[in-house]
């Protein structure tokens, strides 16, 4: 039985209407076994789930042979025995299998690619994809643990192992209404996202790659997988197309570049699918390539209406560059319907948006309308009565009345704090406000300007002496005066920019930036110190948002209206420097930041100054950067320099004074001098937790500050319970801020330390993905969460995985002016323990070496740290028989007290052993 036969029996049957096949093979094809694989060709070509191109066809059909049985159960596969099969396709198998791996069984799906790889240059090619693929984390999408190529050359990729059913399945057997399905949807968009940014394309999405679990997580198969399976080249390749055509998009069909609008396009039909229980076509819906291709412009929908159907109609269209122009996008499309906004697939007519608005604010419009009807009567009444003349009189009235009030109010204070009065019954500044903000409510006959303009007044005084709760309330009493006013009127703006600046105070940045990003374009053409004020307000939002180079472009446009002042210009250009430090600073350019800081404190001590809040922003902003880039003297005296500052400025708790008291707390934990940094990091979380509450990035901050006390204090129960309350805390308030990342990465550690490796890993990954969502991929902020990241990876073995993490780290410490910091040394001693456990000895005793030294200098006091790396020089000294080097290192170490706890309870007989020469 030949090849050729089975070929030629093919062609011919396929030719013939399908009654007639059957006669053909009775005539034909007298081998029972031959037919079989006749048949089969057959039903694939009819199948509407695989259509093949004729010229693959022929080669598929030249290559075929008996298909070599699955490995039966206990059989090998690299490192994994075989369980059971799972689930097979046109390209793999799929078997459940596990390893045993550091005394622990680790469960994972292994897929048995179909293809083999047989040249060195298809192996070259496998493994360079399968790094890539290794580096993609995150919480939503199986990770791959490892690839390998099998004996006979079949390739393998171990993933892991998802209990789970398709999205569509998960929302049917639950009876989910569409708003869950929806909140589902995006998770899954989020995730495609996540990839995208890591440069990797699915190429193959679909309900059955989107597992959903049984306590609702979502998990994305496959991602990759189908680059893998595509990336046979040349003329004569024969492997099927990695996609399913009923998902594809028109380019994938048509052999055309394949691009994140893709997978857009298959979002799109799952979101169809996901919603209807009907799935739309994709570009094609069976039948032969041919047929795929004329079908490719006309793919069907399924029937959905409204801001749905085009959201869909939008992500399927058959040009690429007409689809959303990320999954990130096409989430927030669907965030937009769920929040009830306008979506970006209409045409955003007036008409279009006044009914979403109408429809997101039912009883709000409906209490304005009766409102305005209302008011409209009563004016058509009273307008007749109206004169000039008194029009004038009562503008001239309002103008005397106002001035009075202002003067009146200013004189009650002055009473209200007089001197003879006892210390324990003079008023605080609180009661001040408080009484003197009753006063103008209680007067019926203040005009509406005058009363806002007070209120006002003393909202501003409450958010200076951190009262954010009655500088909102202030701001709401405030609101129903300004609503009268004309928005081009004073105190409106500065009732924007008050609220603006207490919004971002309260890390409510996206609503500061909404008020105040409208006026951006008027305050640069208007110019003055009231608008460079009112910018480095939206600024400082921007910043908060991690919106870093949209902060920096805003205050070029800052410092170009105060260069434009003239008296007066220096006090503002220094706000602006502080502006533009803080955003250096958020953004780990730690070298720049100082840079500027230097500059900007030469200007301010040039000529005599009193202290202000401009003082103490450079002082605590010199202090992170000297730190951050390796000045520990210089950073240990403006931290102090910052306190003594804040508590000069401040008598009473203030969000400034809480700042320069955490943040030299941190530092000095950071030093291991733990005994003096207890006292400052828990008045800094005291003073946060009265002025914000738990749910604030500061409060957060200082949560994670007492976790890192308790670890190097090992009192560890103490610091994974101040660790699990700030990620709840994240998880619970749906928290988006950097502070978060690094409350999961150092619960991770902690839970490393207690030999939790999966839990360690898992929140590590998930500290990582949240940060590239927040900052993107290469951003600063990443330095943090990559280190906790080696670290799991370390712990669990997992050392070329550790290797690829720390390289992106360290170029990212490097372009940031960073590589002398913490964060930077360990991850080098994390790729030196990595190296070590590989076998690269030569390379992991440079940086041995390396990172003892730096560590010496950096913080001697960091005892366990310094140990571990101590004992890891010796290690590697001894390996490279240098015997009298290793003996002092082991030696030196074996002195360290008190010992940490060690995950290699052997380690500290393998360094006797050493320091006796053994």
């Amino acid at each position: 039985m030949s090849t050729t036969n089975l070929r030629d029996l093919f062609e011919s049957a396929v030719a013939l209407a399908p009654a007639e096949r059957a006669s053909f093979l009775d005539a034909h094809c007298p081998d029972a076994a031959l037919r079989a694989r006749v048949e089969a060709l057959l039903r694939a070509d009819a199948a509407d789930g695989e259509p093949v191109s004729p010229r693959r066809l022929a080669c598929l059909a030249h290559e075929i042979g008996d298909e070599p049985a699955a490995p039966p159960a206990g059989s090998r596969i690299g490192p994994f025995e075989i369980v059971r099969v799972i689930g097979e396709g046109g390209s793999s198998t799929v078997f459940e299998a596990h390893r045993v791996f550091d005394g622990a069984t680790q469960h994972a799906a292994l897929k048995l690619l179909r293809q083999s790889l047989l040249s060195p240059e298809a192996r070259r090619r496998f493994a360079r994809e399968q790094r890539v693929l290794l580096r993609l984390q995150h919480p939503n999408i199986a990770r791959m643990i490892e690839g390998g190529v099998a004996p006979g050359g079949l390739a393998y990729i171990a993933l892991e192992l998802v209990d789970g059913v398709p999205i569509t399945e998960h929302a049917q057997a639950r009876g989910l209404a569409a708003r869950e399905r929806l909140q589902l949807f995006a998770t899954v968009c989020r995730a495609v996202d996540a990839a995208h940014r890591a440069l990797i394309v699915h190429r193959d999405l679909k309900p059955s790659n989107v597992l959903v679990t049984a306590d609702g997580e979502v998990k994305l198969l496959d991602f990759g997988i189908a680059k893998l399976l595509a990336d046979e080249t040349g003329p004569d390749a024969t492997v099927l197309p990695a996609f399913t055509p009923a998902y594809a998009a028109p380019e994938q069909i048509d052999g055309g570049a394949i691009t994140t609008a893709t997978d857009v396009h298959a979002l799109g039909i799952v979101l169809g699918e996901l919603l209807t229980g009907e799935r739309g076509g994709g570009a094609a819906s069976g039948g032969s390539h041919a047929g795929a291709r004329n079908d490719a412009a006309t793919p069907t929908r399924p029937r959905i209406g409204g801001d749905l159907g085009a959201i869909v109609a939008k992500a399927t269209e058959p040009d690429p560059a007409r689809r959303y122009a990320s999954a990130g996008e096409l989430a927030e499309e669907i965030r937009r319907v769920l929040e009830g906004r306008p979506v970006h697939a209409r045409p955003q007519t007036r008409r279009y948006r006044l009914r979403r608005f109408v429809a997101r604010h039912r009883g709000a419009v409906a209490a304005t309308c009766a409102f305005l009807a209302a008011l409209v009567g009563a004016l058509g009444v009273a307008l007749w009565q109206a004169r000039v003349a008194h029009d004038e009189a009562a503008r001239a009235n309002r103008q005397t009345q106002r001035a009075e009030t202002v003067r009146d109010f200013l004189v009650s204070l002055f009473e209200a704090a007089q001197p003879d009065l006892p210390r324990e019954r003079r008023p605080t500044v609180e009661q001040l406000v408080d009484d003197a903000g009753a006063k103008v409510l209680r007067d019926a006959a203040l005009a509406a300007d005058a009363r806002a303009d007070l209120l006002l007044t003393l909202a501003k005084v409450s958010g200076a002496i951190g009262a954010y709760e009655r500088e909102h309330a202030l701001l709401d009493r405030a609101l129903p005066d300004i609503d009268r006013l004309s928005p081009s009127a004073p105190e409106a703006r500065r009732a924007r920019v008050l609220r603006a600046s207490a919004l971002v105070a309260q890390a409510r940045q996206d609503e500061a930036i909404a008020l105040l990003a409208p006026l951006r374009a008027p305050l640069v053409a208007e110019g003055g110190a009231d608008a460079v004020e009112t910018l480095l307000v939206l600024v400082d939002a921007l910043s908060a948002a991690n919106r870093g180079d949209d902060a920096l472009a805003v205050v070029a446009d800052a410092r170009a209206v105060a260069e434009r002042v003239g008296d007066g210009s220096d006090a503002l250009l220094l706000h602006v420097d502080v502006a533009h430090m803080r955003i250096l600073v958020d953004a780990q350019r730690f070298a720049q930041g100082l840079a500027l800081a230097d500059a900007a404190w030469a200007r301010w001590t040039a000529r005599p100054r009193e202290a202000s809040r401009d003082a103490l922003a450079l002082w605590s902003s010199i202090s992170l950067a000297a730190e951050m880039t390796g000045d520990l003297a210089r950073a240990d005296a403006a931290y102090r320099e910052a306190i003594a500052l804040a508590e000069r400025l401040y008598v009473r708790p203030h969000p400034d004074t809480a700042w320069a008291i955490g943040t030299y707390g941190s530092f000095l934990v950071a030093k291991a001098r733990y005994d003096d940094a207890e006292p400052y990091v828990l008045r800094a979380l005291a003073m946060r937790r009265a002025l914000f509450g738990d749910a604030h990035p500061d409060t957060l901050n200082s949560i994670a500050a007492l976790g890192r006390l308790r670890s190097g204090q090992l009192r560890r129960d103490e610091a994974r319970a101040a660790f699990e309350e700030g990620v709840a805390v994240c998880r619970r308030e749906r928290i988006r801020h950097n502070v978060c990342p690094r409350l999961f990465g150092s619960l991770s550690q902690v839970l490393a330390g207690a030999g939790d490796f999966d839990g360690a890993r898992a929140r590590a990954v998930e500290a990582v993905a949240m940060q590239r969502e927040l900052t993107g991929d290469g951003s600063a902020q990443l330095v943090g969460p990559l280190g906790f990241l080696a670290r799991a990876q370390v712990a669990q073995g997992r050392h070329a995985e550790a290797l690829a993490t720390t390289d992106e780290l360290l170029a990212i410490a490097t372009r940031n002016g960073s590589a002398a910091s913490k964060d930077a040394i360990y991850a080098r001693f994390q790729r030196a323990q990595a190296l070590f456990a590989l076998g690269r000895n030569a390379e992991a005793l440079e940086l041995a070496n390396a990172v003892v030294t730096a560590q010496k200098e950096r913080s001697p006091d960091e005892k366990s740290t310094l140990f571990a790396m101590l004992a890891l020089q010796a290690r590697a000294l001894s390996r490279a028989r240098r015997h009298d080097e290793a003996r002092a290192a082991a030696v030196e170490a074996l002195a360290i007290e008190p010992r940490p706890r060690l995950l290699d309870p052997a380690l500290p007989a393998e360094l006797e052993r050493i320091a006796r020469g053994g």
